[in-house]
Order: C-alpha cells, then structure tokens, then sequence
C-alpha cells in the first residue's frame, strides 16, 4: 500500500515563529465575469509545510534544489533507516550524538535516514507547543552524521524543524548539515508525518520535489510504498 509521509499545505498549518504560512485566492470562478472554469493564486514559502533543506539555505557557496543529483529523490526501502527515539517525544528535546551512535553499524550503507519521535501529534493538538518548544538536533550529532556515515544523502524528521526556538542550536546544526565545514553535505526533510510507516516493512519511498530554480529549498510530497 502506498502511504503519505507528507502534511497537507494548509493555512492554518504550522509554521516557524515568525514566518508566513500559505495563503491563496480565487483568481476565477465558474460564472463569474464568465469564467467557465475554476483557479487560484497561491502563495507558498519556500520553507513551510513538509519541505526540503537543500545545502544553499545556509550555506552561501551551496547548490539549490533544482542541482540536486537525481538520485536524491527516490530510496529502496533496504537503502532506508527508520530511527525510532520515543523518548524524545517531549518539548525541547535535543536529538544527541548518544542517540545516533547505537545506529552506527546499521546507518553504513544507508542513503535516507527518518528519525521518528512521535512528536508530530503535538501538531495539531497543540500547534502552540509544536512551533514554539519543538525538538531539534544538537550540531555534535549533525557532524556526526556527516563524518561517520558513507552514504546518507538525506534526514527526515516527525517535528517541525532541525532547529527550536527553544535553543541557540539551529545555525550550527544547519552548517553542519548543509556542507559549511566539509566537502559534504546531507540534506533535511523537516515537518514530516511519520506515523502512517508503523511498523510495516519499506519497499521504497519516493519525493516529489517542488522545482523552482533560484530558491534554497522547496517542498517535497514524501511517499512510502509499505508491504501488504
């Protein structure tokens, strides 16, 4: 069966403190001003919803979405690693360099790693929580994950970003990602909803990337094909 592992762009949806959420307006309507048809203008930031990090968000000499390799956008599910840290599931957790280092041996070979709290379901239960004291990673484990993995190409995460405004971590854990302080660079999927995974077996994921060239990251429409 095949599952979304993306939010539905809404409105009323999350977004970082302090920037914009997505807006639109008709722009036809059947029978008006004899319009035989429906259409909207819509107006969507770059970084809301379930949306891509690529390495130029924070690094001034990194490549935009639209230069990523293909082979970014599609895993198999035996090229996937589903972490599983329900005991980050709290406000203001920091995912540490302790909390990744047990994978070490199962991340080698691995191209997309998903780190699941369960702490999407703040999201909509308490969206004030889930923006404001929301999970982040530490930089440590960032630069972990850069130097002690050979194949990661890309992160995703159940929690609204890899930084919280919570704590003074995001631009380092960003650089550290994103290819700042070594000549590599692992991309991040923030704001995903993980939970539809359960624990069935992965046989491969998709992301459907929004390409629009000269901006630094854009939204991806994450699907997961799941064993019957």
């Amino acid at each position: 069966m095949f599952v979304h592992l993306s939010h539905i762009l809404d409105p009323k949806d999350n977004a970082y403190p302090g920037e914009p959420v997505v807006t639109f307006e008709p722009d036809s309507v059947i029978g008006k001003d004899g319009k035989p048809f429906n259409s909207a203008m819509i107006h969507l930031p770059n970084h809301f919803g379930t949306h891509m990090d690529a390495p130029h968000h924070f690094n001034p000499d990194g490549i935009d979405m639209i230069d990523l390799p293909d082979d970014i956008w599609g895993y198999e599910g035996d090229e996937v690693l589903v972490i599983d840290l329900p005991a980050k599931n709290k406000p203001k957790s920091v995912i540490e360099v302790s909390d990744v280092e047990p994978y070490a041996e199962q991340l080698q070979g691995k191209r997309l790693v998903l780190f699941r709290t369960g702490f999407e379901a703040n999201k909509f239960s308490d969206p004030h929580t889930y923006e404001h004291d929301g999970l982040s990673f530490h930089p440590d484990t960032c630069r972990w994950l850069v130097e002690n993995t050979d194949k990661v190409q890309c992160i995703g995460m159940d929690w609204l970003s890899i930084a919280s405004p919570s704590n003074g971590y995001g631009k380092d854990a960003h650089q550290w990602l994103l290819g700042n302080h070594v000549d590599r660079y692992i991309v991040g999927i923030e704001d995903m909803t993980l939970a539809p995974l359960g624990d069935k077996k992965i046989e491969f994921i998709t992301l459907g990337p929004l390409r629009v060239r000269g901006v630094d990251g854009a939204q991806v429409n994450v699907m997961a094909k799941l064993a019957d």
